[in-house]
């Protein structure tokens, strides 16, 4: 394709981090540039600690284990997500119980998770879909543990503060299409110690780093690599920018296809939603996204909601019609940060 969907915007701090590591020899699951990952984390986000993993999906099955869900324990997750959330539920042998969306926000609706609930739920799962953050003060009022999936989310806020920083705990993903990446990667983020320290040890072998070798649970390789935080840390220190050139690409897509035919993704007043891929409705959006690819532009169609799809509909206690609708109007158009004014306007015009 001439417009990828997506690439990495990487400079010479990171070729120079990754150099360092090597030299070094430290590359494998510890090292200097996972803390440094870590504490730049935190400080974005205001969290006490943040714990580096291999994935966004790793995050989220750490953070459930850590919290004790197992066997017999249900988890609320929006129908409207890519399907990690649901499949980490899965992963750690709890039921996903699938929650309709708020048309407003296309996150997850606090009235009907509420609906949801019954003694089984030992917590929801609140993705900030493609930026937009959830309503953390009426998902507070459920009364259940919240875990925000912030992996598309990088920069979001709302008035109370940054994507990130809600609920027990929150997850990053940090996979190459995201505004900050290490190639693969999550981060685990929390203002709890105990769950930090039950997070980190699960992520290490069930090993404290005081005591190698004695396992006191059954845990996990699931640890950042130093290569890996290497790249991260020096995204980290790029935040801003990067972040910000995303934002600037979406401003473009919404001039040049103003009164095409294409809406762009609602947002509420509270929010201030990042761009990770500008996405849009279109009454014919497969004819849409056609046009484009015969162009060379990597347009797509958003994931299917996973109420619609054969391996979850079983979990779909009632029906998620505004989770349809939306999955099967909405597209994403080529995003990355720094993307070219002549490039945004190339793939507005393959889709005009």
């Amino acid at each position: 394709m001439r417009f990828p969907l997506s690439q990495p915007t990487l400079g010479k701090e990171e070729s120079d981090n990754v150099r360092d590591a090597m030299t070094s020899g430290w590359i494998s699951g510890t090292g200097p540039y996972v803390s440094a990952f870590e504490r730049a984390l935190e400080q974005i986000t205001g969290r006490a600690s943040a714990t580096a993993v291999s994935s966004g999906t790793t995050a989220l099955e750490l953070v459930l284990s850590a919290l004790g869900v197992g066997p017999g324990d249900e988890v609320v997750v929006p129908a409207l997500t890519f399907a990690a959330p649901a499949a980490a539920v899965l992963t750690v042998g709890a039921v996903p119980v699938l929650c309709d969306i708020d048309p407003g926000t296309w996150t997850i609706d606090p009235d009907a998770a509420g609906d949801l609930l019954t003694p089984r739920t030992k917590a929801v799962i609140a993705v900030d879909l493609m930026g937009h953050p959830c309503d953390y003060e009426r998902l507070a009022e459920l009364e259940v543990p919240i875990v925000e999936d912030a992996a598309q989310a990088h920069g979001a806020r709302t008035g109370k503060g940054p994507a990130g920083g809600f609920g027990i705990a929150s997850i990053f993903s940090f996979h190459v299409n995201k505004a900050i990446t290490t190639g693969e990667g999550g981060a685990v983020l929390t203002d709890d110690p105990e769950l930090a320290d039950r997070v980190r040890l699960l992520a290490h072998h069930g090993m404290k780093e005081s005591s190698r070798y004695h396992h006191s649970v059954a845990g996990r390789n699931g640890r950042m690599t130093n290569l890996s935080a290497a790249i991260g840390t020096a995204q980290a220190g790029r935040w801003d920018e990067l972040v910000a050139g995303r934002a600037e690409v979406g401003r473009r897509y919404d001039a040049h296809l103003a009164g095409h035919g294409f809406t762009p993704r609602p947002k509420q007043p509270w929010a201030s939603p990042s761009c990770w891929l500008y996405c849009v409705t279109a009454p014919e959006r497969d004819a849409a996204v056609e046009r484009a690819r015969r162009g060379g532009v990597d347009a797509r169609a958003i994931w299917p909601a996973l109420s619609d799809l054969p391996l979850y509909r079983e979990y779909a206690p009632r029906p998620c019609v505004h989770a349809s609708r939306v999955s099967s109007t909405a597209m994403w158009l080529p995003t990355w940060s720094h993307m070219p004014e002549e490039d945004v306007a190339a793939v507005a015009e393959a889709l005009r």
